[in-house]
């Protein structure tokens, strides 16, 4: 699913979007025409976000008295304006989670073109309009001001939400809802609701309070996880404030480096390679990876699964106290704001937070939460994680339901096992993962913990009856041959201390980085290709520092390489055979007790992944 900048609940024909964005001079005689079709909303008052601060905005966010107004009452009146100027009403009108969408004419007239308006209905719309509208001239997101918020909501044992106000954080008992009233809680007695108005703001309230560290200490940590850290003055130049961000952001994605024999920890639920092994680990990923594929040959317990395909990833469950939670992984985990919500209405408001236009997913994740609250047991304590297949019904041509996800088009056959599955539904859902929390770590799906539901197909990851994998011994063989040899030399080029010595820690994830790089044309003199590229992304110290390194350790250096490609011909080999078994997949995971690792073709499924997602 690609997502359109502003309203794009609206398409034409061709599928693209029929409304644009609006110029800020627009904005006001287009609201006005609103308040004249919609009287008593008093929408002039009632703007959200960015709506009438920026120059131009995507669609138009006016928030709506629920207590006073239904959506049902506002649909009607704007589908009977359609018809009266002989208009299809759902070319104009859509209803979405807590929103009624309208493709409204810009000043009311159709001659200057149409933006989206979203209505979107609150029990307190004038707190809403303070939690998410800020100062026009802001850098940052209403998202990082949520967070700041709620980090320093934190420290006084309350959190902010949004539909609510303040609220303790144990029971949800509201403090108080008055933007006044929660300025003076969160900064100081002389501080007003205009003191909230931007993260800037909030940092200049904080800069002698005595419990600041604390206050914002969650806010600094989200930032940072984000690879932007907060800035309260940039003193240094542009070329190495962004030569420390590129760093920063290189170093985040390197896996997390153990000292002892299990596999490398899964860093933000991201499945190793199998070949990547011998980056995160060393001379014993070598020895890991050999175990994954012995295991893989036997698979005596079910440990090979399907690797889905879906997009986006969702996890939903059950609390301790059996309520129902549907929400995606940032919320899932999220720090400094409730990211797990416990209604549609909730979820929609934590994705409008997030900026951007996301109609279509709050609408997908609308539909979708019925039929998962309803598979969920409710005697089941925990979390799933799976990825969408579809969400709207999948018509079967020539014999095979067809749908495509994210990068493979799966084509069931209508009379397989699994088509009968498919047949009469309008959502599907591999799941794969379990979490006992948002803290504890993830675990591989091994049973079928979900009820049947009337129109929802459920994706199990389980391969049947893999039997008969034959490792290319050929591979092997090499591999043992390089970790009997080399295994010392691999082990000092890899050594964390030496490279923490040597300011290069994250040569490992700079190695990933470049083979990556790599999918659209191939794995061909990597070693001798890699210095090249990893000059122009580093700094010239730490290339040199690089350069070093490498001439220093010629032994280990090459045969890193050696062991990853071996590692990959045989998981290539391994691939291949399973796709006799189970054709058409992205790839498969196996699961062993030290950890999960993923048999996915580079160059197959990541090169077309890249061109589907540049």
């Amino acid at each position: 699913m690609r997502l359109h900048e502003g309203g794009n609940v609206f398409k034409n024909p061709d599928g693209q979007p029929a409304t644009g964005r609006i110029n800020l001079a627009d904005v006001a005689p287009t609201i006005a025409w609103l308040d004249d079709l919609l009287p008593g909303l008093e929408l002039g008052n009632n703007m959200l976000g960015s709506t009438g601060l920026k120059p131009t905005s995507g669609d138009l966010d006016l928030a709506v008295d629920l207590n006073r107004f239904s959506k049902e009452q506002v649909a009607a009146a704007l589908e009977q304006w359609a018809r009266a100027n002989k208009l299809d009403p759902k070319d104009y009108v859509r209803k979405t989670g807590t929103s009624v969408h309208f493709r409204t004419p810009i000043g009311g007239d159709p001659g200057r073109g149409y933006v989206q308006t979203d209505l979107m209905f609150f029990d307190k719309p004038d707190f809403t309009k303070f939690y998410y509208r800020q100062d026009a001239d802001t850098e940052y997101k209403g998202m990082t001001r949520a967070v700041l918020l709620n980090s320093i909501a934190k420290t006084l044992g309350m959190k902010i939400h949004q539909n609510i106000g303040l609220v303790k954080r144990d029971n949800n008992e509201l403090v108080t809802d008055d933007p006044n009233e929660i300025a003076r809680m969160l900064l100081n007695s002389s501080a007003n609701a205009n003191s909230l108005g931007s993260v800037e703001k909030i940092m200049a309230a904080l800069k002698n309070d005595p419990q600041r560290d604390a206050k914002v200490g969650e806010f600094l940590d989200y930032m940072s996880k984000q690879g932007t850290p907060y800035q309260e003055s940039i003193e240094e130049s542009d070329v190495n404030f962004l030569a420390k961000l590129r760093d920063r952001i290189v170093n985040q994605g390197m896996m997390v480096i153990v000292e002892d024999q299990t596999l490398v920890q899964e860093a933000e639920a991201r499945i190793p390679h199998l070949e990547d092994l011998v980056f995160d680990m060393g001379a014993r990923g070598i020895e890991a990876a050999q175990q994954v594929v012995s295991q893989a040959a036997k698979d005596t317990a079910g440990s090979t699964t399907i690797k889905w395909d879906g997009k986006p990833a969702i996890i939903f469950g059950r609390r301790p106290d059996g309520q129902f939670v549907l929400t995606d992984k940032s919320g899932f985990t999220a720090k400094g704001y409730d990211g797990q919500a416990t209604s549609p209405e909730q979820l929609a408001g934590i994705m409008q937070m997030r900026g951007g236009e996301r109609g279509e997913l709050i609408q997908m994740y609308t539909d979708l939460w019925p039929k998962l609250e309803a598979a969920v047991p409710g005697n089941l304590r925990g979390f799933i994680q799976g990825d969408l297949l579809y969400s709207q019904p999948v018509i079967p041509d020539n014999g095979v339901f067809e749908f495509q996800p994210n990068t493979i088009r799966y084509r069931i056959p209508v009379n397989s096992a699994m088509g009968k599955q498919i047949a009469g539904t309008s959502a599907g859902v591999a799941v794969h993962t379990f979490y006992q929390d948002a803290n504890s770590p993830a675990q591989a799906l091994r049973s079928r913990p979900l009820q049947p539901v009337d129109g929802l197909f459920v994706g199990y990851p389980g391969i049947q009856n893999v039997k008969n994998l034959k490792p290319n011994q050929a591979q092997m063989k090499k591999l043992q041959a390089t970790a009997a040899k080399h295994g010392a030399d691999i082990a000092r080029f890899l050594n964390p201390s030496e490279l923490r010595s040597r300011q290069i820690t994250d040569l490992p994830a700079l190695m990933k980085k470049f083979v990556n790089s790599r999918i659209t044309t191939g794995f061909d003199n990597l070693a001798q290709d890699f210095p090249a590229w990893v000059e122009t992304q580093t700094t010239p110290r730490k290339f040199a520092n690089l350069a070093t390194w490498i001439n220093e350790n010629k032994k280990g250096y090459a045969a890193v390489w050696a062991a990853w490609l071996a590692l990959s011909d045989v998981k290539l080999d391994l691939l291949n055979q399973l796709n006799q078994q189970a054709p058409g997949q992205e790839g498969f995971v196996v699961a062993t007790p030290a950890g999960r690792v993923k048999l996915v073709s580079r160059l197959d499924f990541s090169a077309a992944n890249r061109l589907r997602n540049p």
